[in-house]
């Protein structure tokens, strides 16, 4: 190195030495400033040294600056930055002395704006920029400037604000997210109330909400539609309800409003007068309490019409009393059976061979004619019960119609008007037409006895498709159906009456004057023969009785042959009686004897069984049906037929139509209580309808 370049390196180093000194003494005077130490500072300028006075009084502004959440600068008219606070520097992560002296757009995103905002000037400028830390992240900020008022000449000196937003920013990114999730409950809310009014449209429910503050009721259309307003009203309140109901339910349902409070819920059934058309309606109501600060405040809830299913529980009840007044007519009618076989059965075997006096023989007869009037009330006891015996054929109602004509004409009178009137193409049905003529001439005479002086009754028959819906309340199954009708213009019934005309015994004649079991040898029938009867009546207008026979695509039933079976005389074979009922076998038994048969007796179907096993050199098996033992008469039919295949069997039962259907058509069954004259017939019968029966003696 060359002496000239020893000596500029020496310059050098004390220009950068005083340089350095000049620099401490300018932080110093800063630190000196900012800390309220000067009151004056003197800088050296162009034209000549000018004194800025720090007057003490500034001073707790400094201090009050410094102190600031807000960041604080002081700039030139460039942008440099002469002064900063604490808090500037630590939103920017650097320390003041490395802050004063740089620009303010080294920290600034947005240069463009911070320059618009220096160069206008304008008083209360603001806009929201971002600064740059020291990490590189950027830091919202409000910036706000507004320029100096200083000497002239001295330069253009600004005071900025910097508002740390980030706070800000993030609580309105959460309140964005907050109102973003609420945004979401209230769709999903809005989602399941209107499924809620799906669900509760679809099955006929409306929905309420009680304000207990005020008594206002919020509904939904279909709630007003329920109390018969087609169009909702404006106006609704928890008295409009309570005004809805009838005036005998109304304190009811009152109380069970004012008691919701206090329980929690409210729930009943009671009768409204539906608008519009007056109709008295049955109303479910349930609902749940809302409680709040002050107690309870709101009561929600729904409504539906429950008329129809309480007129199908309605009918459901009455058929499970039906069904078991039958169940109880058929145990009654079976023992009455019993009774009326030993009696009737004593007064045979005593009357057969014996001669008495004219006094004697009246009350032979007399009784032996109660017997056969208990045998037919009896029999209208089981057509109630359904455990009549049918003789079920294919038949065409309107083939019937003339004979039934004849017979009403007879026991309707003279005071009475009858009139047929056959419809077209009317379907074929399987019943028992015997059992139907005795149907129709019960409600025939149940028609007169209500039309008093006279009056008409109407036959009719028609073609019927039965809906689901029919077929729901009168307890049947849907299909076609033939129609038979009997109408008459006597004095109807009410609703409680048609309740229970069904019912056996149920009578509203004079004593004396019915049995009470019409009606229900028809319902028997009808219910028995797979079909049902309906009842229409209108007080002081007269009653319709449908009896409703199922349609058979089958042909219609054969002529019945009546070729005659050539019967052989009595004699002594041995007939195997089997009856459980000691009383009823003795009464058998001596009619046995009576018509010259040699008895022997088995109490059950094992012990007949048995006797068969020691000696089977018997004529016949006459054996009862239902027996106690367990075994039934038909199942001992099978089990003979199966061992000893010739030996003809012939039962008797008070009724075995429940149980004829497990047995051939070819079993031959006697009634009880029969006659003498009866039970050899049907012995006679029984044996020569047994193969090579024509060449046995009997």
């Amino acid at each position: 190195m060359t002496a000239a370049d020893d000596s500029g390196g020496a310059i050098g180093r004390e220009n950068l030495a005083a340089l350095e000194e000049r620099l401490r003494e300018a932080t110093e005077t800063l630190d000196a400033i900012r800390n309220g130490e000067v009151d004056a500072l003197v800088v050296d300028g162009p034209a000549g040294q000018v004194v800025y006075a720090l007057e003490n009084a500034d001073r707790p502004y400094r201090v009050l600056v410094e102190s600031m959440k807000e960041g604080a600068v002081t700039l030139s008219g460039d942008g440099m930055i002469l002064y900063c606070n604490e808090h500037f520097a630590e939103l920017v992560e650097r320390e003041a002395r490395q802050i004063v002296g740089a620009s303010l757009f080294d920290f600034v995103r947005q240069r463009p704006e911070l320059e618009r905002m220096l160069a206008s000037g304008d008083a209360g400028g603001s806009a929201e920029l971002l600064l740059l830390a020291a990490n590189g992240d950027d830091i919202p900020v409000n910036v706000s400037v507004v320029e100096l008022e200083i000497e002239d000449g001295a330069g253009r000196v600004f005071c900025g604000i910097i508002t740390d937003l980030s706070h800000n920013y993030a609580r309105a990114r959460e309140i964005a997210d907050a109102n973003a999730r609420l945004a979401d409950e209230i769709a999903e809310r809005a989602r399941a109330e209107e499924s809620l009014a799906i669900a509760l449209d679809a099955a006929d429910m409306g929905s309420w909400d009680l304000i207990l503050t005020t008594g206002e009721m919020r509904r939904s259309a279909s709630h007003d539609a329920i109390f018969g307003r087609k169009v909702p009203a404006e106006i609704w309140t928890l008295d409009t309800t309570i005004d809805h109901f009838t005036p005998e339910d109304r304190d009811a349902v009152r109380a069970a409003f004012d008691a919701a409070a206090v329980r929690g819920r409210v729930e009943f059934e009671r009768r409204i007068v539906r608008e519009g058309d007056g109709a008295l309606r049955w109303v479910f109501v349930k609902g749940r309490t809302f409680y709040g600060e002050r107690g309870a405040e709101r009561v929600a809830g729904v409504v539906a019409d429950v008329t129809e299913r309480r007129l199908i529980d309605e009918q459901l009840r009455q058929a499970q009393k039906m069904e078991a007044i039958g169940q109880l007519t058929g145990g009654i009618a079976h023992d009455f059976n019993n009774l009326l076989m030993i009696i009737g059965g004593s007064l045979e075997a005593m009357s057969r061979g014996a001669s008495f006096d004219d006094r004697t023989q009246k009350f032979l007869g007399a009784a032996k004619s109660g017997v056969a009037r208990g045998a037919k009330l009896n029999q209208q006891l089981l057509a109630f019960a359904r455990r009549q015996d049918m003789q079920v054929e294919v038949v065409s109602i309107n083939d019937l119609l003339p004979t039934f004509e004849t017979l009403l004409d007879r026991a309707m009178g003279e005071a009475v008007v009858v009139r047929v009137e056959p419809g077209v193409g009317v379907w074929r049905c399987k019943t028992d037409p015997n059992q139907l003529e005795t149907a129709i001439l019960n409600l025939a005479i149940n028609a007169r006895d209500a039309m008093g002086a006279g009056g008409t009754l109407t036959l009719t028959t028609t073609n019927v498709a039965v809906t689901e819906e029919t077929a729901t309340r009168w307890e049947t199954n849907p299909g076609d159906y033939v129609e038979v009708c009997l109408t008459d213009t006597g004095s109807g019934m009410d609703a409680e009456l048609i309740a229970r005309a069904f019912e056996p015994f149920f009578t509203t004649k004079e004593i004396g004057r019915g049995t009470g079991l019409g009606l229900s040898q028809v319902y028997g029938f009808a219910k028995q023969s797979g079909g049902f009867v309906a009842i229409e009546s209108i007080v002081g207008r007269g009653s319709s009785v449908s009896i409703y026979l199922p349609r058979s695509d089958a042909p219609l039933a054969a002529p019945r042959a009546t070729s005659a079976i050539p019967l052989a005389e009595p004699s002594n074979g041995v007939v195997l009686l089997v009856e459980d009922d000691a009383e009823v076998r003795a009464a058998s038994a001596a009619m046995l004897e009576a018509l010259g048969y040699t008895v022997r007796q088995a109490a059950n179907g094992l012990e007949a069984l048995a006797s068969l096993a020691a000696d089977s050199n018997v004529a016949l098996v006459f054996s009862d049906v239902i027996m106690a033992s367990g075994m039934s008469g038909i199942e001992l039919r099978r089990r003979i037929k199966a061992e000893y295949p010739r030996l003809p069997v012939l039962l008797t039962s008070g009724y075995t139509a429940h149980l004829i259907p497990d047995v051939d058509g070819a079993t031959p069954v006697l009634h009880k209580p029969y006659t003498l004259d009866a039970l050899g017939e049907a012995i006679k019968q029984a044996i020569c309808s047994r193969p090579e029966a024509a060449a046995t003696p009997v």
